[in-house]
């Protein structure tokens, strides 16, 4: 019986106690997770770029507090506007650690909330974009994107500034004036339709392209090149990049050194830009007799862009001569010829009178026209001197013969104007033509008194020294050979020596 009572007085006190333990861990529980809960992130859960899963929140609070001032030191934020970029100060940056952690979603990404000072934005602004005027509403617009581009907290962020969403004032950014001669109607309606279109962020723009929406039947490419040339030029006044553009084969008349855009519709020739800009500008052109003009309107550059020709040279035309059979005299031009052109174009970019960049935009080369003349195939023959007669300048006759002295006349033949022959002679008058005397051993040549000399010739008489010279005598002059006697002859010398001698009988006597 007493072992009974002791085990139910057992039983009693375990459950009691058990129940007390029971009750003091139940009621901890619920003081914790109903009374006064701990929070804590689920699965997948990042805050920036750093993984928070699973961990309470004070926890992570403390964690961030911690990373923030080397965040703040390490953390860089560029802002663009138009042209230029500067590094904004984060040492006035706050973390707003309990937004942050509050506004966290467990199982998501999630973003840091930051803080900047107005005022530190808008010292910023005016100390490095001075050339915009920004508004107390685009100061707030501006430092609102700034803090939204924060809140990923990478160490290097990047943020532009200058979309159309501000309100600063436009401006004329670029603005030229080329001389043109635009007379078709075709030009009139291409300059309309350009005038006032709107070159919004980032996009590309085709001459083509835009012009094959109009309705052109007489405008030329000569026409449509001095456009785009004048486009070009305005172009080249701003940051806007050139994708294509192509120059013709010969240097143009009108269009300024090395601001041609050659548009050539059958060949695709094409001019193509971009505007790498955040906010869009406005493209205005407009023409009158002689002239065509193209300006740019947007919000105003930092910087300033000047356009410059180096290393220009002219390349003189070659003369090629060509010979055909249907010239017969002289020569013809077949092509006047035109000089060339070598060019570099570079842009000077400035901040202020400081030169920040100086980059090559195009070499441009215009090879010469070479002048052709075409001459007849066979060489013509050098004309006769002219010979003065008497009253003409530079007539001398100082033999008194009536011809130019130095002149030999021609002697007419008989058959020709001016041949006259009252002798007989077959000769003109006035002109026998100098016999020529044979040498022995040619042909007419006659030597019946031996003396080596054509008879009828007044031979020349050697002196010392040439050959033929003879002085037996040594009196120093050539000796002249003495022909020898003629015998006299009497009857008996004048019978001929073969006459047949007979003797008394009559009989002929051998010799």
């Amino acid at each position: 019986m007493d072992n009974k009572l002791f085990g139910l007085a057992f039983a009693a006190v375990f459950g009691i106690a058990v129940f007390v333990f029971g009750t003091a861990n139940v009621g901890a529980y619920a003081v914790d997770n109903w009374l006064f809960p701990t929070e804590e992130f689920g699965d997948n859960t990042y805050i920036g770029t750093t993984d928070v899963s699973n961990m309470e929140v004070e926890s992570a609070k403390m964690m961030f507090a911690g990373q923030s001032e080397t965040w703040r030191s390490d953390a860089e934020l560029h802002v663009t506007y138009q042209d230029a970029t500067a590094a904004y100060p984060l040492e006035n940056a706050e973390i707003l650690l309990d937004e942050t952690v509050r506004n966290a979603e467990t199982g998501s990404q999630n973003n840091f909330v930051f803080k900047l000072p107005e005022a530190t934005t808008a010292a910023f602004l005016a100390q490095h974009f001075p050339v915009a005027d920004f508004t107390e509403p685009d100061l707030a617009l501006i430092n609102e994107k700034l803090e939204t581009a924060l809140q990923a907290g990478q160490t290097k962020t990047v943020v532009t500034i200058s979309d159309d969403a501000l309100g600063i004032a436009r401006e004329k950014v670029s603005d030229i004036v080329f001389p043109a001669s635009l007379s078709s109607k075709g030009s009139s309606i291409v300059i309309e339709a350009l005038d006032g279109i709107q070159l919004a962020p980032s996009t590309r723009f085709s001459f083509l392209e835009f012009i094959a929406e109009l309705p052109l039947s007489d405008i030329s490419d000569s026409e449509l090149t001095q456009i785009a040339s004048a486009i070009y030029g305005a172009l080249l006044q701003s940051n806007f990049s050139i994708d294509e553009r192509s120059i013709g084969s010969q240097v143009p008349a009108l269009i300024p050194a090395g601001q041609e855009a050659a548009i050539n519709r059958g060949l695709g020739i094409d001019f193509v830009f971009t505007n790498p800009n955040a906010s869009s500008f406005t493209l205005n052109m407009s023409k009158d007799s002689g002239s065509v003009d193209a300006s740019l309107s947007g919000y105003p550059f930092l910087h300033t862009y000047t356009i410059g020709v180096t290393e220009e040279t002219d390349i003189e035309p070659r003369l090629i001569k060509q010979y055909s059979a249907f010239v017969t005299s002289g020569n013809k031009v077949e092509e006047k010829g035109r000089a060339g052109k070598r060019l570099t174009v570079i842009r000077t970019v400035l901040d202020g009178n400081e030169e920040v960049e100086v980059e090559t935009v195009s070499n441009d080369f215009y090879p010469p026209v070479h002048r052709v003349e075409v001459y007849p195939l066979t060489k013509p023959e050098a004309p006769a001197a002219t010979v003065p007669i008497a009253g003409q300048p530079g007539f001398v006759d100082a033999n008194g013969d009536g011809i130019h002295d130095g002149t030999t006349p021609v002697v007419p033949i008989a058959g020709q104007p001016g041949f006259v022959d009252a002798n007989g002679d077959g000769i003109h008058d006035g002109a026998p033509a100098t016999p020529t005397i044979p040498v022995a051993g040619q042909p007419g040549f006659v030597d019946t008194n031996g003396d080596g000399v054509h008879d009828g010739a007044t031979p020349t008489t050697p002196v010392a020294g040439q050959p033929g010279f003879i002085d037996a005598n040594g009196d120093g002059v050539h000796d002249v050979p003495t022909a020898p006697a003629t015998p006299v002859q009497t009857e008996e010398s004048k019978e001929p020596a073969d006459k047949p001698v007979y003797d008394k009988g009559g009989n002929l006597v051998p010799k």
